[in-house]
């Protein structure tokens, strides 16, 4: 933060959600998200076109219930996005 005659003039909001989505570090290391979902267990159908991901996305939610909202998986089929009309919270998209 800094403050120039007793004004803020500059400040940076640091959430724990932009800590725990970081991407890996400079060593390697994967952020928390990636951490959490690396051994999760698929328990849905898996099968081409069938597979959404929800089990991936109840992990990331149990960290915050509006990131799985905005999570892609992506698989050797390809990239699954979600079309997400209402949030665990309520909120409209």
């Amino acid at each position: 933060m800094m403050i120039e005659d007793g004004v803020v003039t500059n400040y940076q909001i640091v959430t724990p959600s932009t800590i725990n989505a970081s991407p890996r570090d400079p060593w390697g290391t994967p952020g928390m998200y990636e951490t959490a979902v690396l051994n999760t267990p698929i328990l849905e159908n898996s099968e081409p076109g069938g597979f959404q991901g929800i089990d991936i996305q109840r992990t990331i939610r149990s960290f915050d219930p509006c990131m799985p909202c905005t999570t892609h998986v992506h698989t050797d089929e390809g990239v699954i996005t979600r079309e997400v009309n209402t949030c665990a919270c309520g909120a409209e998209h």
